[in-house]
């Protein structure tokens, strides 16, 4: 699975590997209640079509609009859920995309330790300090998505350095375009989550539309600042 890899690399993913299944230990000790089935696959099946169609960005990246299903899942669903959550959607962009095994493995584990952790403040931390209500939830949200972004860029910031040679200036991963329609995104998972809670999974169909949008303003950006060097050297040719 991991052939051609350098040794730094195999030992840093097999230590991501490692705080993946302490994240999922930790969660499991939460003893967050578990999701009705409708909603589980509700949920899960929109995520993993989100997940599915992923926009190629720079340096073989792929960006998704999958997080505020993310967050969602992190706030709604029980340990096992959540896992299983990660894993389907893992699976439904495998069989689209096809990456190396070893790149998918990471990219679940990376996941899971990001989901989890959003999911722990959203359960913990930020309750010790917001009011209930919809104003909490929203905070909350907008706060497990934020740190669901910082974790995996820097988790992701790692493996691309160890693998690739990519500084965290080279990899794209902290454009300040590419961050801002993160925190759109992020900011969309707030309401989402509230009406979700307040009136079921199912407003998930109508909340979601705006991920549309999201999409394809992203792709826009993402062709425009790869075609921005291709000009810049057409014009000093």
């Amino acid at each position: 699975m991991t052939r051609g890899m350098s040794i730094a690399t195999r030992s840093y993913i097999a230590a991501v590997s490692l705080v993946a299944l302490i994240a999922a230990a930790l969660l499991w000790r939460n003893g967050a209640p578990a999701a009705g089935v409708t909603a589980f696959l509700l949920v899960a099946g929109l995520g993993a079509l989100a997940h599915a169609y992923p926009i190629q960005g720079f340096r073989h990246q792929a960006y998704q609009v999958t997080l505020p299903f993310i967050v969602i899942a992190a706030a709604m669903f029980s340990a096992a859920q959540l896992v299983a959550f990660i894993i389907l959607i893992h699976l439904a962009e495998q069989a689209r995309v096809r990456r190396r095994p070893s790149i998918q493995w990471f990219n679940v584990c990376n996941y899971l330790i990001s989901a989890a952790i959003a999911a722990l403040l959203f359960h913990r931390a930020a309750q010790l300090l917001l009011p209930d209500g919809a104003l909490g939830q929203l905070i909350d949200a907008t706060a497990a998505a934020s740190v669901f972004i910082l974790v995996n860029r820097v988790l992701l910031t790692g493996v691309l350095w160890l693998a690739r040679g990519l500084s965290p200036l080279a990899s794209g991963l902290f454009q300040p375009e590419m961050l801002a329609a993160d925190l759109v995104i992020a900011w969309i998972a707030g309401p989402m989550l509230v009406v979700a809670v307040a009136a079921g999974t199912w407003t998930v169909l109508f909340t979601a539309g705006p991920l549309l949008f999201a999409r394809t303003a992203l792709t826009s950006l993402i062709r425009r600042r790869q075609e921005s060097p291709s000009r810049t050297q057409a014009r000093a040719a």
